[in-house]
C-alpha cells in the first residue's frame, strides 16, 4: 500500500510544547492565552504583531492536529495487516482539519457570525463543487475503492472489454486515476469514477486460484479418449514444469463441428502469473504432445495437396524427431531412418530398460510417460526423472554402446519408437558432421543440468563433454 508522510513521536511532543510556549507568549502580550479574544481583524488595515501571534495560534494548532492524526493512523496501520486506513482517507482528513481550523479562525479573528459565513460559503461551495464536479467524484470514488479494499497496488483484475475478458495488473493509484498494465506491458489510466462502474473481478483476492480455460480444435478422425489422454498427459507435464500452475485441471469435449472436435482445458493457475504465460505454456506443450502422438489439428475433411499433408499421415518418427537429439537430421534422413524404426507399446508399470543391460538402441516417446529410476547407496529405489512425449531415453547406449545407466518404466500407456545402431550407422556414414552436432547437443544438455555451475563453467564443461563424446561415437561406429 502507498504510504503517507508522518513525523516521529518526539516531533509530536515538540509541537505540543510549541503550542504551550506560543500561548504563554500571547498571554504576555494580551494578558490571556487565547489570542483571538482581544483580536479584531479587518481588511482595512495591516495586522499588528499581536494580531499575527493570535493568527499563528490557529496555524500551529491545525498543523499539530494534522500531524497527530497522521502519527496515530500510521501506528494503527502498523499493527494491522488487513483493514488498513488508505492514504486517500488520511489526505482527505488533513484537508478537513485545515478547513475547520481556518473556518474557526476566520470566525473568531474577524468577529463574523456563523450564519453569515455559512450562507456565503454555501453559495461559494456550490459554484466550486459544480466547476470541479468530475474531480470531486473521482476523489470520492478513490476513497470508496481504498476504504472498501476493492483493489490494491499489485492486484490482478479481470474485466470485460468488447465482448472479451481482459486481464491487467494495478500498478498505481492516486486521487483521480488508477493505472493498469495489460498483457503487452502497455500502461493506461482510468478515472476512479469510471473504474467503479466496471464489472471487474479481483483475481488476487479470490480464496480459490483463478480458473482459466483454453480451447483446442482437433481433427474429428481421432478417438476422443486418446486425445483426452494425451491432453491430460500434457497437463501433468505442465504441472511439473510451470511454477504458477496449481495442478488442478479438467479436459473435456466442448463442441463437435463438421470435421473437427473442440476440446477444452480448464485449469487453476496463480493470479500472479503474468498473464498469458500459462496459456502459452499449455498450448505449446499440448501441441508438442499431440504432434508426438500423430494427432493433427487440421480437419481431415479439408481438401489439401499431397505435399501439404501433415506429417501425422506418415511415420510417427516424423512427428517426434524435432524435440530430441534427432533434430540435427533433416527430413530426408529421418524418412530413411523411419523405414526400419520399430513402434513399441508398453502398459503402465511395464519395464522398458533394465539398468546394466548392454544395448545399442534408444527410444523416443511418441505418447505416454516414462519414469527413470535407480537405487541409492542404501538400496532404496529413487526416481531420477519423468520423460514425456518428444523426450528420448537410452541415447548413450545407441551412440557409444555404454550399458544402460538406469531402470525405465512406463507410467502410462506408452508408445515408443526404437532406433538402433544399425539403422543410424548408414546416415552417420553419409554425413560424418552429424556426429559432432549430436555430441554438441548432448554436451549442452548435460552441462545445462549442472545448475550450480556458472555460465562460463557450463560452456567449458560442454566443450569437454563434446570432445569426449565425439571420440566415443566415432570409435563405436568404427570411424576412429
Amino acid at each position: 500500500m502507498k504510504t503517507f508522510s508522518s513525523k516521529s513521536k518526539t516531533f509530536i511532543w515538540i509541537l505540543f510544547a510549541l503550542n504551550i510556549a506560543l500561548a504563554l507568549w500571547v498571554n504576555e502580550v494580551h494578558h490571556t492565552p487565547w489570542g483571538w479574544v482581544p483580536t479584531h481583524l479587518t481588511l482595512e488595515k495591516l495586522p499588528t504583531l499581536a494580531e499575527l501571534l493570535a493568527a499563528s495560534q490557529f496555524l500551529l494548532f491545525g498543523f499539530t492536529l494534522d500531524q497527530l492524526l497522521r502519527f496515530s493512523i500510521k501506528r494503527f496501520n502498523g499493527h494491522k495487516k488487513q483493514g488498513q486506513i488508505p492514504v486517500i482517507v488520511v489526505e482527505a482528513a488533513s484537508i478537513v482539519i485545515y478547513a475547520l481550523v481556518a473556518l474557526l479562525g476566520f470566525i473568531l479573528l474577524f468577529d463574523q457570525s456563523i450564519s453569515t459565513l455559512v450562507a456565503a460559503s454555501g453559495a461559494l461551495g456550490l459554484a466550486v463543487g459544480y466547476a470541479f464536479r468530475d474531480m470531486i467524484s473521482d476523489v470520492i470514488a478513490s476513497i470508496t475503492i481504498q476504504t472498501d479494499h476493492l483493489v490494491a497496488i499489485g492486484d490482478i483484475i479481470e474485466y470485460p472489454e468488447s465482448n472479451a475478458a481482459l486481464t491487467a495488473r494495478v500498478i498505481e493509484m492516486d486521487r483521480r486515476y488508477i493505472t493498469l498494465q495489460n498483457l503487452d506491458g502497455a500502461k493506461y489510466r482510468i478515472t476512479n469514477n469510471r473504474f467503479l462502474g466496471i464489472a471487474f473481478i479481483n483475481l488476487s483476492q479470490q480464496e480459490r486460484l483463478p480458473v482459466r480455460e483454453i480451447s483446442i480444435p482437433v481433427d474429428a478422425q481421432y478417438n476422443s479418449d486418446q486425445v483426452l489422454a494425451v491432453l491430460s498427459s500434457a497437463m501433468e507435464y505442465v504441472g511439473v514444469t510451470h511454477p504458477h500452475f496449481n495442478g488442478w485441471f479438467r479436459c473435456y469435449v466442448s463442441q463437435v463441428l463438421i470435421g473437427s472436435v473442440i476440446y477444452k482445458i480448464r485449469f487453476e493457475c496463480s493470479a500472479d502469473s503474468l498473464l498469458d504465460d500459462p496459456k502459452h505454456h499449455i498450448l505449446k506443450n499440448a501441441l508438442r504432445f499431440l504432434k508426438s502422438s500423430g494427432i493433427s489439428f487440421d480437419s481431415s475433411m479439408v481438401v489439401q495437396n499431397v505435399d501439404s499433408l501433415h506429417t501425422s499421415h506418415f511415420s510417427p518418427l516424423l512427428n517426434v524427431y524435432p524435440f530430441g537429439i534427432l533434430r540435427v537430421l533433416d527430413e530426408k534422413e529421418v524418412l530413411e531412418l523411419s523405414k526400419n524404426a520399430k513402434s513399441l507399446h508398453f502398459n503402465p508399470g511395464q519395464q522398458v530398460i533394465t539398468q546394466g543391460d548392454t544395448a545399442n538402441s534408444m527410444f523416443i516417446i511418441a505418447e505416454g510417460c516414462l519414469e527413470v529410476t535407480s537405487h541409492n547407496q542404501n538400496g532404496e529405489k529413487i526416481t531420477l526423472a519423468h520423460l514425456w512425449p518428444g523426450d528420448c531415453v537410452g541415447e548413450m547406449s545407441l551412440l557409444t554402446g555404454e550399458p544402460r545407466s538406469a531402470n525405465v518404466y512406463a507410467n502410462l500407456n506408452t508408445h515408443l519408437i526404437e532406433i538402433t545402431k544399425e539403422e543410424l550407422a548408414p546416415i552417420l556414414s553419409k554425413n560424418p558432421l552429424l556426429v559432432e552436432r549430436i555430441s554438441i547437443l548432448l554436451a549442452e544438455r548435460a552441462a545445462h543440468k549442472q545448475k550450480t555451475l556458472s555460465q562460463s563453467a557450463q560452456v567449458n564443461m560442454a566443450e569437454e563433454v563434446k570432445t569426449s563424446l565425439v571420440a566415443k561415437i566415432m570409435k563405436f561406429f568404427g570411424k576412429a
